[in-house]
């Protein structure tokens, strides 16, 4: 126990300041920019997320899963699955970077309702393809355990990121462009740092890395469909405004939503250090007792969480955001229920079912598809922000506590199920997800 919570403090730390440097820069440019400003900020970064969260989660989930089983036996093996990863991810956003560049006049005009505005597609897919190869970064950094190094680089990142905005609002004129810049400078700056310093740890693994290619597409695929189709319903929200109402209403939304994202922000600390725990803690028959542990101690913290803010934030929110905010107060308190789903779901619960039944969670994500989008039309064409934050936090709850009960019920077997589709001998290729002969 205290070497993982030493290992949570040097990951939680700069995150938790990064954190808070993402909400005191949202709060300080919500007194700089006007809603449609704001709102086409957001539209921004919340297309860099996109990409982290489908191509960032889906392939390091597989690195995850995959290189700790060689590390110990078949270093170069382990390290040509993490290199994979990295060259995937460049090819992808290479690809979809191209595509921007041919398309970019018409898509910038649908998506931030003026002319002139393609320049933010261009940064963003910089900024994206940057936070990719950090992440990948970090991800060896967990796999081979150096969680000092990790909190220092991640601190690092943070320091040229959030210090670069900083620079720029005490000093030069604040403009959508600039910040931008340094969303893609400092995880890119920091990647490149890394990267070079270990080059011949890197670099020497030539055409091993073909293999390992297939052998970790092999075992993403379900990821990829899963993650991309969980973080475009997560994200319809802000996109349907886009389409249904004005800038405005998008900015307003996301005013709220830059606060109420801190306890995602926090399930993903906690993700960094669990993760790799699921699969040893299911072999030795100990996830069931920790599992039910860790979501008791984290639904009484919501909780707890929730009435501290109903009781003592709302009215001093409500002095922070500009009077052309105003009615971002009402929609953090909305999207804050559905946020603090996610902080009792994810960090434990989507990672289990992740590799013991993806299946289940992408045909989840099928059939609510629909009937939130439907939702989505009628409440933002009759209540524009408010009601998307209603139908946001609503089908996160719910499909929370469809999830929760899921894997309540198969963590009680996490040993049986693990012997007979996950764990294989250390050395062996492990089995992937197929059509034929296995329940994936």
């Amino acid at each position: 126990m205290k070497k993982v919570l030493l290992e949570l403090f040097f990951v939680a730390l700069p995150k938790i300041l990064s954190g808070a440097g993402a909400a005191s820069v949202n709060l300080i440019l919500l007194r700089y920019f006007e809603p449609e400003q704001f709102g086409m900020y957001s539209l921004c970064i919340t297309g860099i997320l996109l990409a982290d969260g489908i191509l960032g989660s889906a392939f390091d989930m597989g690195v995850l899963r995959l290189a700790p089983a060689y590390r110990a036996t078949d270093e170069k093996r382990s390290l040509a699955i993490e290199k994979a990863a990295v060259i995937l991810k460049l090819i992808v956003t290479l690809t979809v970077g191209l595509l921007l560049v041919l398309f970019a006049q018409p898509l910038s005009r649908s998506l931030f309702q003026q002319e002139g505005t393609a320049y933010l597609l261009y940064l963003s897919s910089c900024a994206a393809l940057g936070m990719l190869l950090f992440r990948s970064v970090l991800v060896h950094l967990q796999v081979e355990g150096k969680f000092a190094l990790y909190g220092s680089l991640d601190l690092l990142h943070n320091v040229l990121k959030f210090g670069g905005i900083a620079l720029i609002l005490a000093f030069s004129h604040v403009s959508l462009g600039a910040v931008l810049t340094f969303f893609a400078l400092g995880p890119a700056c920091v990647s490149v740092l890394y990267l070079g310093a270990c080059r011949k740890k890197f670099l020497g693994q030539g055409s091993a890395s073909v293999r390992a290619a297939g052998e970790l597409l092999g075992f993403v695929k379900w990821s990829l469909l899963i993650f991309s189709l969980a973080a475009l319903i997560s994200r319809l929200d802000i996109f349907l405004l886009t389409i249904q109402a004005d800038m405005r209403e998008v900015g307003i939304f996301s005013g709220g939503q830059a606060f109420a994202v801190i306890p995602d922000l926090i399930g993903g600390y906690l993700a960094v250090v669990l993760n790799p725990r699921i699969i040893p803690y299911c072999r030795e028959g100990r996830f069931f007792a920790f599992f039910w542990r860790f979501q008791l101690a984290s639904l009484v913290g919501c909780v707890v969480i929730y009435l501290t803010v109903i009781l003592s934030m709302e009215t001093t929110l409500s002095r922070l955001l500009p009077a052309s905010f105003a009615l971002s107060a009402d929609v953090f308190l909305i999207l804050l229920l559905g946020a603090l789903s996610g902080l009792v779901m994810f960090p434990l619960v989507i990672s289990f079912l992740m590799f013991v039944r993806p299946k289940f969670l992408f045909t989840m994500d099928c059939i609510s598809a629909p009937i939130v989008i439907i939702l989505y039309f009628y409440a933002i064409q009759h209540h524009g922000a408010v009601g998307a934050a209603w139908v946001t936090s609503a089908s996160r709850i719910i499909r929370g506590v469809i999830a929760h009960v899921a894997a309540w019920k198969w963590a009680r077997r996490a040993p049986e199920i693990f012997r007979e589709r996950v764990m294989q001998p250390v050395g062996t290729t492990p089995r992937v997800f197929t059509n034929s002969s296995s329940k994936w």
